[in-house]
């Protein structure tokens, strides 16, 4: 509310007073000396003025942005990526933890949330982060991807999903 209160003020302060008057009159004095006013004096010699019309261009949206749901203008996001690890990774044996890093453009909006999946599963809450730490994968072959989620549950982007190889020791050796 305050954001509309202060573009309206604002948007009251810039707008010329031109457009806000009714006629305008060109007055003569008994002195000969011309003025120009909005409401000529009752015992003087006036005659009423065409003002040329304002011209008024709306400037078009901006590109690549949408309406939110609050009429505010947002960004879509044009990049959503995994950029580690990368594709077909192989985790080797003892290493516990996987960082899982998210690449956004534009960078993520304070509205929104990522989470992330694993095997199409969700892991843990949505985060206001990027980066994520996975622990305790099985040995075996699993598929890693994330969604931006906006107000409302409503997903904004949705990153590729990729593959990681977890290794293991084994016990049959």
């Amino acid at each position: 509310m305050k954001k509309f209160s202060a573009t309206l003020i604002s948007l009251g302060l810039l707008t010329p007073t031109i457009l806000f008057a009714g006629e305008v009159y060109r007055v003569l004095s008994a002195d000969g000396e011309v003025t120009f006013t909005d409401s000529p004096p009752a015992n003087t010699t006036s005659e009423t003025i065409d003002m040329p019309k304002i011209n008024i261009a709306v400037a078009p949206p901006p590109a690549n942005s949408k309406d939110s749901k609050d009429g505010e203008r947002e960004s879509a996001y044009t990049k959503s990526r995994i950029i580690q690890p990368s594709n077909n990774a192989s985790i080797p044996p003892g290493q516990l933890e996987i960082v899982v890093q998210i690449a956004l453009e534009p960078s993520l909006h304070t509205d929104h949330l990522v989470q992330i999946y694993v095997d199409g599963r969700k892991q843990g809450s949505p985060s206001a982060s990027s980066t994520f730490t996975l622990t305790s994968l099985n040995r075996g072959e699993h598929s890693i991807h994330a969604e931006v989620i906006g107000p409302g549950k409503q997903r904004k982007a949705k990153t590729q999903t990729i593959k990681v190889h977890v290794k293991q020791h084994s016990s049959n050796y």
